[in-house]
């Protein structure tokens, strides 16, 4: 919030456009916040990034171009099926994009960059803890997939559950986080899939096959 405002003072009199790319900006990191400390911490170093580098007035581009600070690709969008890799190479173009679009004055960005530093060292900090809905889940899992889970030879139940995320970080850090969990259990190795818009039908049908 601190960050909005910041933001929001130093671009009070700019143009509407780099207004409209500085709020997407402060809107994508809150988006990813909310679905993970990882997603957030990622999408925050690209920022970061764009505007250490970003010291003069850069061109406008419109928030038609940025629609993936908006949201991620649903299944109307021939990006849904592209790998995931390069749907995220274009979500940190556009981040770039907007911080740069909202980045005229490098010599106001003092408040900016000291909040964004407070944020990263924070984000660094807990990046790889499991926040309250992971702790919610594998208490889930242990009492309806996996009673003995963290012992050796663990055995589980007939039971599959389905995880929804926005974003691929999110995704990763689940996947890396659980798999840790769960390594000491019966074919743990077996125990997780991931899937995608662009994974391919061949390995489409094998994980449907292994989820029935």
């Amino acid at each position: 919030q601190r960050f909005r405002v910041a933001r929001g003072e130093r671009l009070s009199g700019a143009s509407k456009t780099q207004q409209a790319s500085a709020m997407l900006v402060v809107i994508a990191l809150q988006k990813r916040l909310l679905s993970s400390i990882e997603a957030f911490a990622r999408t925050l170093d690209v920022h970061r990034r764009s505007m250490l580098t970003t010291a003069k007035k850069a061109p406008e581009v419109s928030t038609r171009n940025l629609d993936l600070l908006y949201n991620t690709p649903d299944g109307d969008d021939e990006r849904s099926e592209l790998p995931e890799d390069e749907v995220e190479r274009e979500e940190d173009a556009q981040m770039a994009a907007a911080t740069a679009q909202s980045t005229a004055d490098a010599t106001a960005l003092g408040p900016e960059f000291a909040l964004l530093d407070e944020m990263a060292r924070i984000a660094r900090a807990a990046r790889y803890d499991a926040d309250p809905r992971v702790r919610h889940l594998l208490d889930w899992i242990r009492k309806n997939q996996c009673p003995d889970l963290g012992k050796e030879g663990a055995a589980w139940k007939p039971r599959r559950v389905l995880i929804f995320t926005e974003y691929a970080d999110t995704k990763r850090y689940l996947q890396q986080l659980l798999a840790d969990r769960i390594r000491t259990s019966d074919r743990a190795e077996d125990r997780i899939a991931t899937f995608h818009g662009g994974i391919g039908e061949e390995k489409r049908e094998a994980i449907k096959a292994a989820f029935n």
